[in-house]
């Protein structure tokens, strides 16, 4: 795999989608209803609107936005509230989830690393480099 990505400090839903299931060998929906899970219930940190961008006194505007965080013990994360209806449904009512409409949802590799450790998943070769994959 080439080392393209190993740079790049945060990717967005889709593009996660789509390199995760080229290199798992597994269709798209399986990958994108993992990272709904990862979401709604295990704490994964993908936002709508990019935190190291924002500030505590940067207006919203836009799409109505709202705080979630999966456990009490997690900071929030800010999502869209469409977008929060659709992750729920990818979990509860197995809905396939619409890369369209998760297309701005952006996790940043430290988040995405932290995801992975506590969830026990490996490190996807896309995006962590050989040294990394291996220190766990």
């Amino acid at each position: 795999m080439p080392d393209q990505f190993l740079e790049i400090d945060s990717f967005r839903f889709g593009d996660i989608v789509r390199h995760w299931a080229r290199e798992r060998l597994v269709h798209e929906v399986i990958v994108g209803r993992e990272l709904a899970r990862g979401v709604v219930r295990e704490g994964l940190r993908f936002n709508s609107v990019d935190p190291r961008w924002t500030s505590p006194s940067t207006p919203f505007r836009g799409s109505p936005l709202v705080g979630f965080s999966a456990r009490q013990d997690h900071p929030p994360i800010i999502l869209r509230a469409v977008v929060l209806e659709h992750l729920l449904a990818v979990e509860r009512e197995a809905v396939d989830p619409d890369v369209h409409l998760l297309s701005d949802e952006v996790v940043t590799k430290n988040d995405f690393r932290a995801w992975l450790v506590k969830s026990g998943r490996p490190y996807p070769a896309f995006w962590f480099g050989p040294e990394e994959r291996n220190a766990t």
